[in-house]
């Protein structure tokens, strides 16, 4: 988890992120790393963190044009099922069926 939260810092640059936000992306992504991910991980983490650094980028992007300083929960949580609808990665493939 500690990887993730970095890559999505490196994708956010130089945009400050608010605690809500860190939360809403541990929230969210805690939860997916599961024993398989971990097994898997020295051969995918690569793909799976360039896809949170992506969403790291799309939600400081965001957050810009919307004219504000700081990355908010409601961006993570908004922006996430964009690019893990894209991913298919280990990490954060497409949303699990209903």
């Amino acid at each position: 988890m500690a990887q993730v939260c970095v890559a999505f810092g490196q994708g956010t640059g130089e945009i400050r992120v608010s605690q809500e936000a860190c939360m809403a992306l541990y929230d969210r992504y805690s939860a997916m790393i599961t024993e398989k991910v971990l097994v898997e991980w020295g051969d995918q983490a690569v793909q799976a963190l360039e896809r949170i650094r992506a969403l790291g980028r799309m939600v400081a992007a965001e957050t810009r044009l919307a004219g504000f300083t700081v990355v908010s929960a409601e961006q993570v949580t908004a922006d996430a099922p964009t690019v893990e609808a894209n991913s298919e990665t280990i990490l954060c493939g497409p949303p699990p069926p209903v």
